[in-house]
């Protein structure tokens, strides 16, 4: 009775697989169990017992419609071996290169600066599979020796995979050399599905790693102010002595406020400008002292700030507006007239449009520079938005800046005029005009015949 009963438990899945090798389909209708180890997980995923959706979000594992947003070189479209954002993952995205515009402008090819200048947004809807899989890196192949100064020949030829930040013509690599592991990264799951070849044949996902990163509070203690605890740190920490409660030098400018949170905001501010800047104290929350030279323990009761250096560059939580980051390699993609799932197929366009990157960004930063007017109007040049009196207002105005009684704007205000910017087609609305791209041309476009890599 136990073999009979076993037998019958085992026909419908025997009868499933069949059917899976016969039509090319397979269904995995359950959400990974997450408390099982990377090894285990993947061992689940590649063998299709397991997707990674979120039931939280109402996924079961079904085909929906999605809306996709990628910001692109204006001769590179569609979304073949390309990453993507939800709305608030593309603002993410945009705002995290903020801190690039001065590093771009110097020095253009440098790794991220592809997308610092003439650029389109490409907005999408995109019918796919819910049944998620690991997170692509998809860039465009570096024919170079460095890839901190990458040389792409052609800004079109992209190549997907995971660990692929830097791939080159022999296939993908990243900074550093990394094995194959089955683990957790930056909020999603790296799988090598090396003998079903799941892992070429999902849509991949994951939380914005901007937002994983942004949960690292900084250097200093976290109640003081984003501007002091991202740059600089306690002075026990700092000179590596124990029992030192304050710092001094060569004291060079006093700034003063009317509590402790904006007189360190402001101290930290004017500090992290003037590079021959090394840290500040406070004896009374309401005057600080700045000080040059080295900076050296002492006995005295204060608070005290030494600057971390390298860390200038930090944006921590600023811009971190949240949502989700996709990956829609060629080699899942449905060809024409299929429905998703025929052959193994995760993805297909149902319709796009296009707008002038220029005009969806003057919207945020906008936005950024009336709510944190304050603060850049006292820049020499309030909207030379390359220097370093801009930068730095950009980044308080997003974390909020109490020397300027600035308050953060919510993820929800910070968006909103960018998603406007493609709902609306009057600049005097608030939205962008539709643009007409460039034919689509280079590697990743045609027809997908002799592309299928790994489907069967």
């Amino acid at each position: 009775m136990v073999r009979v009963g076993h037998a019958f438990n085992f026909c419908p899945w025997l009868l499933f697989q069949l059917f899976g090798m016969v039509t090319g389909t397979h269904q995995a209708t359950l959400p990974c169990d997450m408390s099982k180890s990377g090894d285990e997980i993947c061992a689940d995923f590649c063998n299709y017992r397991c997707s990674f959706f979120n039931t939280s979000l109402g996924e079961d594992g079904g085909v929906r419609n999605v809306t996709l947003f990628r910001l692109t070189p204006s001769n590179v479209t569609g979304i073949r071996n390309k990453d993507t954002g939800d709305a608030f993952g593309d603002v993410t995205f945009y705002l995290s290169k903020k801190n690039l515009t001065q590093e771009c402008a110097r020095s253009p090819t440098t790794f991220g600066c592809f997308l610092d200048g003439d650029n389109l947004y490409g907005k999408f809807q995109v019918e796919l599979s819910t049944q998620f899989g690991p997170y692509f890196e998809c860039n465009p192949v570096n024919h170079g020796k460095n890839p901190i100064k990458p040389d792409w020949v052609d800004t079109r030829d992209f190549m997907c995979g995971q660990v692929c930040l830097t791939p080159t013509p022999d296939g993908c690599e990243s900074f550093r050399p990394q094995p194959h592991k089955n683990s957790s990264d930056w909020g999603s799951f790296q799988c090598w599905c090396d003998g079903t070849a799941r892992h070429n044949k999902t849509v991949g996902r994951e939380l914005n790693p901007m937002s994983a990163s942004s949960s690292w509070g900084g250097w200093g203690p976290d109640w003081w102010p984003p501007q002091c605890s991202l740059s600089y740190e306690e002075a026990s920490d700092a000179v590596q002595k124990e029992g030192a409660r304050c710092a001094t030098g060569t004291a060079y400018r006093q700034v003063k406020a009317w509590s402790f949170e904006s007189t360190a905001a402001m101290a930290c501010d004017a500090c992290s400008l003037d590079d021959e800047c090394e840290g500040w104290a406070t004896l009374d929350n309401v005057t600080a002292n700045l000080f040059r030279g080295p900076v050296k323990p002492s006995s005295q009761d204060c608070i005290e700030g030494v600057k971390v250096r390298g860390s200038g560059s930090s944006w921590g939580g600023a811009g971190q507006v949240g949502g989700y980051w996709y990956s829609t390699p060629i080699t899942a993609e449905c060809r024409a007239g299929e429905a998703v799932g025929t052959d193994g197929c995760s993805w297909r366009v149902v319709s796009h449009i296009y707008k002038n990157a220029s005009c969806i960004d003057r919207l945020v930063d906008a936005k950024i520079e009336a709510h944190g007017k304050a603060c850049f109007d006292t820049c020499g040049q309030p909207l030379n938005r390359t220097s370093n009196c801009y930068v730095l207002c950009y980044k308080n105005t997003l974390l909020g800046d109490a020397s300027f009684n600035i308050t953060a704007l919510t993820n929800e205000e910070v968006a909103a005029p960018w998603q406007r910017g493609f709902e609306d087609e009057d600049p005097a609305k608030g939205g962008c005009p539709t643009v007409l791209p460039a034919p689509c041309s280079g590697p990743q476009c045609g027809s997908l015949a002799g592309k299928l890599v790994d489907r069967v």
